[in-house]
């Protein structure tokens, strides 16, 4: 229950059975959190163990219940629970069980269905995963039909086109918790945190990501760049595919095999959200974390009672990287100087805040601070990667609003969805045809920097990039509905509007049915474009 509460508060989120695997993280996330909710979950756990000795005192040892009863209650306690593996199952006896007893998983809203059910029962109501539902007219004909629909327009691409993308040395940059606080309803701040990036982004391929979380989702926003997909079309139980998906794929295909060598860097643990077994599993030639003795973490340093890495840690070990290697190669780089908590982290700061009922001023003031430690590092590293002879392109992106803001999210969900990002090209990339993109960039979402990537760098593609890229061009952003109150994705066009499905043209609506298809055969489907070609590189 403790739990719940503390996830809802930071990330709007319920805890779920994904979640478990955090457990062998058990230091770094008690690091997270205040010490008084610690010993408030402790003296909990005691209390009731106590209290449990007391029961069993005065009800009687259960040694004196006979053996039917005792296998009368394991039967009880298999059925409550191993039933879980089976709730969501469609016409299956559960459904009506879990609605005579007021059971609704709320899936839209961890959050509403922890308020309605209770934390055990959601927790249950999670067990029992589907990663999405059957799409229409779904088969091997269909697929090889599309592949050869995308290799005709991957042909038509690429007739302009002159760069091979495994030639160019690609960055993805996630910057953890990154958003300009300026523009969260009922918040200001003295002075702007971020005058460097800002500047970077004036004049560079730059706008706002449609993050699909708050407070939280940090590997699906990661999930979503590598791979390309969309996690607004999974189902509801699908809430983290690096935990309850990637583990068990047999092919998993991502941006990292467009490339010959591909390395991570993280400057903090190889454990969260799966990821050391996920970078192995995708094909990463290497991953840089805290601990790895062998591919080590260098240039440590911690800014003030900050407990994480700096941002100059993660881009110092960029430059080594990108130092090293004279050939193309993929880089995905993830920062964690910004990871909550947020409390009295730096003891000298100059922004002072204005904030609405329930923010903690202090809280958004040391946050500003370290965005503005992010703001000079980044700025620096941008000015290494320009006097590199070699092509490089950096995307950089926030995964998502820190927890810290307590705006309503009906009324402010969207803008408290909205997260900076810029694509950046170097001299040496523009030499080689490396282009501002001035379309299709006001609003984009992490399922795009794929496509945008590939056209920036004037980059040929494969079938499945020009899926990729006709999604970009075609269709309005589209991410987890913002406000909370829906499981169907949402759609944000170039003016910040959300607009409706049903006011899609016939042709966008097509191609949205041919990306959900393709995603279904890719992640929950027989794996069949694995073989007919929609991945391979195209003349």
């Amino acid at each position: 229950m403790i739990s719940d509460i503390l996830k809802i508060k930071l990330r709007q989120e319920a805890v779920v059975p994904s979640d478990l695997l955090m457990l062998k993280n058990i230091v770094n996330i008690t690091d997270m959190v205040k010490p008084i909710y610690l010993i408030v979950g402790i003296g909990t756990i005691l209390v009731l163990i106590i209290s449990a000795i007391f029961l069993t005192k005065i009800v009687g040892n259960i040694n004196n219940l006979t053996k039917i009863k005792r296998v009368f209650w394991i039967l009880i306690f298999i059925l409550v629970f191993g039933s879980s593996f089976f709730w969501n199952h469609p016409n299956l006896p559960f459904e009506e069980i879990n609605r005579l007893i007021g059971n609704d998983p709320v899936f839209w809203n961890q959050a509403i269905g922890v308020r309605q059910n209770g934390p055990l029962l959601q927790f249950l109501n999670n067990v029992d995963v589907k990663t999405m539902d059957k799409q229409s007219n779904y088969s091997k004909e269909e697929m090889i039909a599309l592949t050869k629909k995308y290799h005709d327009i991957a042909s038509k691409y690429n007739q302009t086109r002159k760069n091979d993308i495994s030639k160019q040395n690609i960055v993805f940059n996630l910057s953890e918790s990154f958003a300009d606080p300026r523009r969260v309803p009922g918040i200001s701040i003295s002075s702007n945190p971020i005058p460097l990036i800002d500047s970077i982004k004036s004049d560079t391929t730059s706008g706002l990501m449609m993050s699909s979380g708050y407070g939280g989702g940090t590997a699906n926003m990661e999930y979503m760049t590598l791979t390309g997909l969309a996690t607004c079309n999974f189902a509801p139980t699908m809430s983290m595919p690096y935990t309850q998906l990637v583990p068990h794929q047999k092919y998993v295909h991502t941006f990292i095999d467009s490339f010959n060598y591909s390395i991570a860097i993280h400057p903090f643990t190889s454990e969260f959200y799966n990821r050391r077994a996920n970078y192995k599993k995708v094909g990463f030639n290497k991953f840089f974390y805290l601990g790895n003795k062998k591919d080590e973490i260098k240039h440590k340093k911690i800014i003030g009672d900050n407990q994480y890495q700096s941002d100059d840690t993660a881009y110092e070990n960029l430059i080594d990287q990108l130092n090293m290697n004279h050939n193309g190669q993929f880089i995905n780089l993830i920062t964690i100087q910004n990871h909550l908590p947020y409390d009295k982290i730096y003891k000298k700061h100059f922004y002072r805040a204005k904030v609405s009922h329930g923010t903690d001023k202090g809280e958004v003031e040391n946050y500003a601070m370290g965005i503005h430690y992010s703001d000079k590092a980044v700025n620096n590293a941008i000015q290494k990667i320009n006097k590199m002879k070699k092509p490089i392109t950096l995307v950089f992106y926030g995964d998502h609003l820190p927890g810290i803001y307590k705006n309503n999210m009906k009324k402010d969900g969207l803008v408290m969805h909205e997260t900076d990002y810029f694509i950046y090209s170097n001299k040496a990339a523009r030499k080689q045809g490396a282009i501002r993109l001035r379309k299709h960039t006001n609003y984009v979402a992490p399922n795009n920097f794929i496509a945008m990537t590939l056209e920036q760098t004037n980059s040929k593609v494969t079938p499945y990039q020009a899926l990729l890229t006709k999604v970009w061009h075609d269709l309005p952003a589209f991410s987890v509905d913002s406000t909370g109150t829906s499981t169907k994705p949402q759609f944000v066009n170039e003016k910040g509007k959300k607009v409706s499905f049903n006011s899609l043209s016939r042709k966008q609506k097509s191609l949205w049915h041919d990306y959900v298809l393709v995603q279904y055969d890719l992640t929950a489907g027989k794996n069949y474009l694995k073989n007919t070609g929609m991945m391979k590189k195209v003349n």
